[in-house]
């Protein structure tokens, strides 16, 4: 694995992290209506990963 390749991960990760700490307390009512949901016990945005919603729209409707 290179160096760059594992910062990533662990700045995925640190985020990850993060935002389970800072949304935990939420109930999951309220978390769809901030744009998040629970799964598995962690807490992801409803539109996907970080990467799918930084590319342009039609890079997202051309993989579907």
């Amino acid at each position: 694995m290179s160096l760059i390749a594992l910062m990533n991960y662990l700045k995925d990760s640190l985020e990850q992290r993060r935002t389970n700490a800072t949304f935990k307390h939420l109930d999951d009512h309220v978390l769809r209506d901030i744009g998040f949901i629970r799964d598995q016990g962690n807490i992801r945005p409803l539109s996907g990963t970080q990467k799918e919603r930084s590319r342009p729209p039609e890079k997202r409707l051309s993989d579907s």
